[in-house]
C-alpha cells in the first residue's frame, strides 16, 4: 500500500530546492510557505507544478514583521488540518531566507515532524525528534506555559503565577525546577528563573517556550 505524504516546503525566489524534493519524495500534496515579497512567484510556481504533477497544492504567505511567529503558526494550522489525512508528513526547509529555514526546523522539532534540506541536487535528512516536543511536557506544565504568556511572558513571583496558573507553590516548584521522576521546565529549556526583588523568583518564558505554544501541539497526561 503507498503512504499518501503530506509535503511542506519553504520558498524562496529559487524554486530548484522544492523540485529537489519532490523528485526524491514524491508527495500526495504540497503546502508551500514565502514572504510575502515572493507571493508572486509561488503563486506562479504553484500553477505549474499542479498542471505537471497533478496533485493539490497550497500558498501560505507570511505577513507581518514577526515572520518566525506567523511560520510556526501557519505550520501548526497545516499539521491540523491536513495530517490526519496522510499517512506521514516531512518538511522542505531549504527555500527562502535563512529565517525560514530555521523557524521551518523549529516547527519540525516542536511537532516531531521529519525534516530535510537541500545541497545542491541531494537532500539531506535532518535529525529531527522522532516524537513532538511536547510528549515529554505534561498537561500541567502546559497550563503553567500559559499561564506565563498570558502575562506577557513574565512572572514576578510564584506567588502571583501560583494564582494565574491555580496551582500551589510546591506544585508550581516541582514542576519549573523538576525532581528526579519528571524534568522541569527549566531543565527542559522552556522558562527561566531569576532572582527578583526581595528574593522572589522571576520565571520567564524561553523562545522555545514560545515556540512550543505557537506550535499548539497536544499534551501528554
Amino acid at each position: 500500500m503507498v503512504k499518501k505524504i503530506l509535503q511542506i516546503a519553504t520558498l524562496g525566489k529559487d524554486t530548484d530546492t522544492v523540485l529537489v524534493g519532490l523528485r526524491n519524495f514524491p508527495a500526495h500534496k504540497l503546502v508551500l510557505i514565502c514572504l510575502s515579497e515572493d507571493k508572486a512567484i509561488a503563486d506562479d510556481f504553484s500553477s505549474s507544478l499542479k498542471r505537471v504533477l497533478k496533485i493539490p497544492i497550497e500558498v501560505y504567505c507570511l505577513e507581518g514583521r514577526d515572520i518566525l511567529s506567523g511560520l510556526l503558526t501557519a505550520i501548526s494550522n497545516i499539521l491540523e488540518k491536513d495530517s490526519k489525512n496522510f499517512d506521514d508528513v516531512i518538511m522542505n526547509v531549504a527555500g527562502g531566507d535563512k529565517l525560514l529555514t530555521c523557524g521551518a526546523l523549529s516547527a519540525a522539532f516542536v511537532n516531531g515532524t521529519k525534516a530535510f534540506h537541500v545541497m545542491g541536487d541531494t537532500p539531506i535528512l535532518l535529525p529531527v525528534l522522532k516524537m513532538s516536543y511536547s510528549e515529554v511536557v505534561s498537561t500541567a506544565k502546559m497550563e503553567i506555559l500559559r499561564a506565563i504568556d498570558k502575562a506577557g511572558g513574565l512572572v514576578e513571583s510564584l506567588q502571583e503565577l501560583s494564582k494565574l496558573a491555580n496551582y500551589g507553590k510546591p506544585l508550581l516548584s516541582y514542576h519549573i525546577q523538576g525532581a528526579q521522576d519528571s524534568r522541569g521546565l527549566m531543565e527542559l529549556g522552556l522558562v527561566d528563573v531569576e532572582r527578583g526583588r526581595r528574593g522572589k523568583s522571576r520565571v520567564k518564558l524561553t523562545t522555545l517556550g514560545r515556540m512550543l505554544l505557537l506550535g499548539k501541539p497536544g499534551v501528554s497526561t
